[in-house]
């Protein structure tokens, strides 16, 4: 069976005020969706549409509080202990 290395660390921070943010939730996926590539949308573009998806679907699973979210995308390669590489991060609300 083939090995992939599509393992990431999704971190899921909720902002309380300006500058303080809780860092609550953690979430270990194999998921190659970040690897994807669409004509007529930029890497950027797609990075946010696809974490943005993501959160959503965990967020709602896990129950979490409405408010401000910042999620934080880290490629840890072939497991997912690895320390990662962050691939980038978005803010988004979460209305619960």
């Amino acid at each position: 069976m083939p090995t992939w290395d599509y393992w990431h660390r999704i971190e899921y921070r909720r902002e309380l005020a300006k500058g303080h943010r809780l860092h609550e939730h953690t979430e270990l996926v194999e998921d190659a969706g970040w690897t994807l590539k669409y004509k007529g949308v930029t890497r950027e573009q797609w990075f946010a549409r696809y974490t943005h998806a993501c959160a959503e679907d965990y967020l709602a699973r896990a129950r979490a509080h409405p408010g401000t979210w910042v999620v934080a995308v880290w490629r840890t390669g072939a497991t997912s202990a690895g320390k990662g590489e962050l691939l980038g991060s978005i803010r988004m609300r979460w209305r619960g």
